[in-house]
């Protein structure tokens, strides 16, 4: 794995977990649960069409990596 997957696989995460964390503090009642204030589905979702597109099937298993790393985040910054 070189360093420009790794960079790639660390900044979806933490743009994930940026953008659920705002989403989240504007409290409304008509934005759904999932994805969009779930860290590890959000990230999943932004990610995998980027991924697919750049990574081919590989993407899916990147952004697999994006999701839990999104959620390790928020298990240890919240």
């Amino acid at each position: 794995m070189n360093i420009n997957i790794l960079t790639q696989i660390i900044g979806f995460a933490c743009l994930a977990h940026l953008i659920v964390d705002f989403i989240v503090s504007l409290d409304k009642e008509w934005i759904p649960t999932k994805p969009f204030k779930c860290d590890k589905c959000f990230a999943f979702w932004i990610s995998i069409g980027p991924m697919i597109a750049m990574y081919g099937f590989t993407g899916v298993l990147y952004s697999a990596c994006i999701a839990i790393l999104a959620q390790i985040i928020f298990k240890y910054t919240v």
